[in-house]
């Protein structure tokens, strides 16, 4: 098995290319779009993503949640897609096999419905909608003001294993009260941080633990990642690499990420780039061995999505709500 296929100059040239695409559009979507591009190994073709975001624009008003913030995602994995319009209409089905549960649109069931059609055959998804709102109706009654639909990707990648629901809130609730103890002012990113733990192998314990030591080497060497950036390292814990080799490699990849226009502080901002750095560490530790590498790119490359995407939108949110208040 070969490892550390994030070509990062392939990275930097579909950067370029999202930002002349989607000129209007925030740095840290760029990133993310540039992000799945060179995990698929592919150079970002502009033609391409301007046919995508045309059948897009026409099958959905610009008031709907399959627009907004998750438009150069959605777009991106058209683009991907052998048939971009079967590929909008699987998500579409999820995303309304979901909605049977929920009063409101919202753009973390998009994301939830995006993970699930990738993740799963259309003959399941009745039984794994059905896991996904068990788990996710657990999450609720655990923690009644932590949990709401941007919780909805992680309830989905646990509804697509195999393992009962019980057992699953179970494992995600001892990794609250572990962790919840170093972080007792930030229990919505200590409950995400449950969610991945909860995905990965071994005890409850044992992936605390790790997390904590990930943590703390991470702010040994400088890398600051806490607070809703903080999920991320929970997703490298999953990946089996040692706190060590992790923060060094994200190290190398911070550096690198800083050289890059838009990764600076008037760009994605620190916070987000050591975020992106830490991403590229843990898509690297995924073989390339194709009997392996599809089913676990597909989990990784989720978990990383669901965090990465909920921090922007909110963050996006929260500055837009700031701009608007400012102007009146």
């Amino acid at each position: 098995m070969s490892y550390g296929f994030f070509q990062k100059e392939l990275f930097t040239q579909n950067v370029d290319v999202m930002r002349s695409t989607f000129k209007l559009d925030y740095n840290s979507m760029h990133a993310i779009g540039a992000f799945l591009y060179t995990v698929a190994g592919r150079l970002a073709d502009r033609e391409n993503l301007e046919k995508n975001l045309k059948i897009l624009k026409s099958r959905y008003g610009i008031f709907s949640e399959f627009r907004a913030h998750l438009t150069i995602p959605m777009v991106v994995k058209m683009s991907l897609a052998e048939d971009p319009e079967v590929y909008m209409e699987g998500v579409s089905a999820a995303y309304s096999a979901l909605s049977r549960d929920f009063m409101l649109g919202d753009e973390s069931r998009l994301l939830a419905a995006m993970i699930l059609y990738e993740n799963a055959r259309m003959e399941d998804l009745d039984r794994i909608c059905a896991h996904t709102m068990e788990v996710y109706r657990g999450m609720k009654e655990n923690h009644p003001w932590l949990t709401g639909q941007p919780d909805l990707p992680f309830a989905v990648l646990m509804g697509l294993q195999d393992e009962e629901t019980e057992r699953q809130l179970l494992t995600a609730e001892e990794c609250y009260g572990i962790v919840e103890e170093r972080f007792p002012i930030s229990k919505d990113s200590v409950q995400t941080v449950s969610h991945i733990l909860a995905i990965g192998k071994g005890s409850a314990e044992e992936k605390s633990e790790n997390f904590l030591q990930m943590y703390d080497t991470f702010r040994e060497c400088g890398l600051r990642l806490s607070g809703d950036s903080m999920p991320i390292l929970a997703v490298l814990v999953n990946s089996g690499l040692s706190a060590g080799e992790a923060a060094a490699q994200t190290k190398e990849n911070d550096e690198f990420l800083k050289r890059q226009k838009g990764f600076g502080m008037l760009g994605t901002g620190g916070d987000l780039r050591r975020m992106f750095a830490a991403a590229i560490t843990s898509v690297n530790m995924i073989p390339e061995d194709p009997a392996v590498f599809g089913a676990l790119s597909g989990t990784v490359l989720a978990v990383i999505l669901a965090i990465e995407i909920a921090i922007m939108i909110s963050v996006i949110s929260a500055t837009s709500h700031a701009s608007s208040s400012s102007s009146k």
